[in-house]
Parts: structure tokens; sequence; C-alpha cells
């Protein structure tokens, strides 16, 4: 789990697993994906409010990526853009089929489906989904209350030297471990 600085600002990749032929274990996935999305978002220092709104839209994508498509790998991704003030999330799956607000879903309580899209339409700014070469990508873009404020680069430099440090250490004494004593010949 690691987010990283790119031209959109900070990005956080996570790969699902859901190869299970059983629909309901695959639906087991979101929970964890939901918990790993909100401690990204935490660390990134989102809201509570804009949090809270971020994991609905997540959850509603990624439990249809899961739903609809053939079991496999899936790819989420979230995106916080330079500004601080949105943030997307986009969810890959291999079906070709695109998400669509069935007419009979609003303000209907018995709806058998489409009311996790209305969701996902109430809650963001935008959303729409994009065929792809091996599927889908279905995204949406959440308005933040309240901007982010940018990395701090200098605490961020910081931690990469003190990596670097502590990779170069291991490094040289694996190599000491590596090389076997000379032997003297009789």
């Amino acid at each position: 789990m690691s987010g990283r600085r790119g031209r959109l600002g900070r990005v956080y990749r996570l790969a699902i697993d859901a190869t299970d032929p059983d629909l309901e274990v695959r639906l087991g996935v979101v929970g964890p994906v939901r918990e790993k999305l909100d401690n990204t978002l935490k660390d990134w220092g989102i809201g509570r409010a804009d949090r809270g709104d971020m994991m609905w839209i997540a959850h509603e994508l990624v439990a249809n990526a899961l739903r609809h498509s053939p079991p496999g790998r899936h790819l989420v991704s979230l995106f916080l853009f330079p500004g601080g003030d949105r943030l997307v999330v986009a969810v890959h799956d291999g079906s070709r089929a695109k998400p669509y607000l069935p007419a009979d879903a609003v303000g209907n309580d018995g709806a058998e489906s489409g009311r996790g899209m209305l969701l996902v339409a109430g809650l963001a700014e935008k959303w729409q989904a994009d065929l792809t070469p091996h599927g889908k990508k279905v995204w949406a873009v959440l308005a933040l209350q309240q901007p982010v404020p940018p990395l701090n680069l200098a605490s961020i430099t910081s931690q990469a030297v003190r990596r670097a440090a502590v990779i170069a250490a291991v490094a040289s004494t694996s190599r000491l471990c590596a090389v076997r004593p000379s032997r003297a010949v009789a």
C-alpha cells in the first residue's frame, strides 16, 4: 500500500484478487478494500465527511465490478489532484458492460438494481464509464469540502534519505554474509 506523487498529485493503486468463482466470496473483499482506501485517505489528510462520501462511492464501484465482471484481478485507483480539491476513484474490471441509472430505480424502494449508481451519481460531481481494451474503467470525481494541503516535500526527502541508509546497511550486511571465508589448503 503506497501513495506516490505524479502529475496528478498523489496516486494510490490497489490490485484486487477476485478470482473465486463464488460471488459471495468475491464480494467479501469489499470490506478490506474500503479499509485500505480509508487509511490512505487519512494519510493524505482527507477530512472525515469527504472520506465517508468517497467510501460510499468506492464501495459501490468495487462491488459492481466484482458482481458484474468475470472473476479475475481488478484495479482500484485513487487520484488526488494537485490543488487538493478533487478526489477521483477509478475501478478497472474485465467486463465491457457499462453501469447505468435505470429509470425505475429513482424513487422505487423495491428496485432490484441501480440504487448503488444512484448513490454514486448523488455524491459525485461527475461519474463515467469508459471502455478499455480489456474491459472498462468506471470513475467518479468527488469535490472535497476542504482542500487538502500539498505534500510536505521536506519530510518526504528526509524519509527517503533514512530509507536509503537502511537499505544500504542491509545490502552491505547481506554481501558480508554471502562471502565465504577462505580456507587454508594443506
